[in-house]
C-alpha cells in the first residue's frame, strides 16, 4: 500500500512514523541488532503492525530499550 506507515510512540513522548517501504530493512536491521535489549521484541511488534491493513493500525507503544534500538535501526538504514 503506497503511502502507508507504522507509527511508534517512543518512551520520551516522540512519535516516529516508519514508511512501509522501510519496514523490511528496519526489521532486518533489528535482527542484526538482536543482542541489544529490545531488538527482538521490537521486530515482533513491527511485523504484527505490518501485517495489519493500514486502517487498522494503531501507534505502537515502545519501552525505553525498544525506543533506543528502533532509533538506532532507523539511523542505520539511512546512512
Amino acid at each position: 500500500m503506497a503511502g502507508s506507515e507504522v507509527a511508534f510512540n517512543l518512551d520520551d513522548g516522540e512519535t516516529l512514523a516508519v514508511a512501509d517501504s522501510d519496514l523490511r530493512r528496519i526489521y532486518d536491521t533489528l535482527w542484526d541488532l538482536a543482542k541489544e535489549p529490545g531488538a527482538v521484541s521490537t521486530a515482533a511488534l513491527l511485523v504484527d503492525a505490518w501485517r495489519l491493513h493500514r486502517y487498522h493500525r494503531r501507534p505502537i507503544e515502545l519501552t525505553g530499550p525498544q525506543s533506543a534500538v528502533l532509533r538506532k535501526a532507523v539511523e542505520l538504514i539511512h546512512v
